[in-house]
């Protein structure tokens, strides 16, 4: 049976295993969030270390294991003591350990030691953003609940948008295969999902995810072409083959590390002013 010909844009074997990897990690995502504590904690930590590594193979691929064993260690003690101690002290580890690295990385003539440094703040900050997040009183899950929907829906938005419609390349040095369609469909599709979450977490002004929404999908899509960046300079697709039909971890989180650090701030700045819940 032949497919119409905007389903043929698409590579089905690999949608369909997308399709599967999300169905069974997103229920428990969203379990950990909801439940928060110690499984949330322990969610983070994982996904961050995970990231991390694919990381340092990406950027310093002849980096010694023993480098890249300290590094995962160092970012283990920074997201445990930004959880049980304080996040102010978690990020006080961060840059401690990011020097620290960069030392060792220069001790074993890595030319791209500062690159490879770099993952401890890349990783470490935003897994301390999204503690900081979910550990807010009152409305720290529904908050995290959101900006995950939101971000999942720019994905999906600009995956989908950017098959169907083509068009004029929106980074082509970096990423060939985004679109300027692809950008606009992840931020139409963020608004919607955006606005339906908080209607259903409960959120004072849901309105306000309306303007929120397509910010996080732009700041989404550069942590997206971030990655796409060292991924082209290191000429591989993907940053690791862990879950099938998403490439690596640091595939699926790019755009989330980037959205959960602004969030954090934007919370930060505004705090109850915010207007969400």
């Amino acid at each position: 049976m032949r497919l119409p010909p905007f389903l043929q844009r698409f590579d089905t074997v690999n949608l369909r295993m997308r399709i599967i990897s999300s169905l069974i990690m997103v229920p428990g995502v969203l379990l950990a969030v909801w439940l928060g504590g110690l499984a949330y904690g322990a969610m983070v930590t994982c996904v961050a270390t995970l990231g991390l590594f694919e990381w340092l193979r990406l950027v310093t691929p002849q980096a010694k294991a023993q480098t890249v064993g300290i590094a995962c260690a160092m970012l283990i003690v920074l997201t445990t003591a930004g959880f049980f101690i304080s996040i102010s002290f978690g990020a006080l580890l961060g840059v401690i350990f990011t020097l620290a690295l960069f030392l060792i990385l220069i001790r074993d003539h890595d030319e791209r030691a500062g690159w490879a440094a770099l993952g401890i703040p890349y990783m470490g900050g935003s897994a301390l953003a999204l503690l900081a997040l979910r550990a807010l009183p009152d409305y720290g899950a529904a908050f995290v609940l959101y900006l995950l929907v939101t971000v999942w829906g720019t994905d999906i938005g600009a995956f989908v948008a950017g098959r169907m419609i083509g068009g004029p390349k929106l980074a082509p040095a970096i990423s060939p295969s985004k679109t300027w369609a692809g950008l606009l469909g992840g931020m139409a599709l963020s608004v919607i999902l955006g606005y339906l979450a908080a209607l259903f977490l409960n959120a004072r002004h849901p309105a306000v995810a309306l303007a929120l929404s397509p910010v996080l999908a732009c700041v989404a899509q550069v942590g997206d072409l971030f990655e796409s960046y060292f991924k082209r300079r290191s000429g591989v697709k993907e940053s690791g083959d862990l879950i099938p039909g998403h490439g690596g971890v640091l595939d699926r989180i790019d755009g989330l590390v980037f959205a959960g650090v602004f969030a954090f701030l934007f919370q930060a700045a505004l705090g109850q002013q915010m207007g969400l819940w």
